[in-house]
């Protein structure tokens, strides 16, 4: 009797044994699961400014190319250039590297007045992406989305912070060269000669991470 009564326990023990097991694998479960998560930073706003590169823009201004801003973005004078604000709609990044994309409103409109009327190139809602080959691409003239620049990182400084319960992403001093490409549409729409690849400025990105 007495050792029926102790087989007959031993199911319970092992039953208390697999429910332990359990419990403490769901709790690392749910542990982990908030550092899965945190390992894609989604943008939901902020702005991207970009100062343009003093030499850039007086050769536009000699071809009589006037780089304006389109809302929402704006532009303010510098010393000897200027400094556009492009808003930021949307993005994933990854937490570490940066490495993703940064959608933005706005744009810039690049026109000139001559007898005939005004001539222009609009370039709008810009992404930055951040790849092996990190560029930013726009729409043009409401058209296909193709790419405009490349962008240099080189140098560029990555910060993360919190202010008032948020946090924000920064990557500063970051290259913006116009690529073939976009000289290509220049030189097309209005006549011009300027060299296939123009030092366009630097970008400061400073984007807020959603809740």
């Amino acid at each position: 009797m007495r050792s029926t009564s102790t087989a007959m326990r031993r199911p319970a023990s092992l039953g208390l044994l697999g429910l332990a097991l359990i419990l403490a694998l769901s709790l690392l479960v749910l542990l982990a699961a908030p550092q899965a998560q945190a390992a894609t930073l989604r943008l939901d706003g902020m702005q991207t400014t970009l100062t343009t590169d003093p030499g850039t823009t007086a050769a536009l201004w000699a071809a009589g190319i006037i780089p304006l801003p389109v809302a929402p973005s704006t532009v303010s004078p510098t010393t000897q250039a200027a400094r556009y604000t492009f808003p930021i709609t949307t993005g994933r990044v990854d937490a570490k590297t940066t490495a993703g994309f940064i959608n933005h409103s706005g744009g810039l409109l690049l026109a000139r007045f001559d007898a005939g009327g005004w001539t222009a190139l609009n370039l709008t809602r810009f992404t930055i992406n951040v790849t092996g080959a990190p560029n930013l691409t726009a729409i043009v003239n409401g058209a296909a989305r193709v790419e405009i620049a490349t962008l240099d990182l080189g140098s560029a400084e990555i910060k993360t912070y919190t202010k008032n319960h948020r946090t924000f992403r920064t990557v500063k001093n970051v290259g913006v060269t116009l690529n073939a490409t976009a000289m290509g549409a220049i030189n097309d729409t209005f006549g011009t000669s300027l060299p296939s690849e123009v030092k366009l400025g630097t970008a400061d990105v400073l984007a807020r991470v959603a809740r």
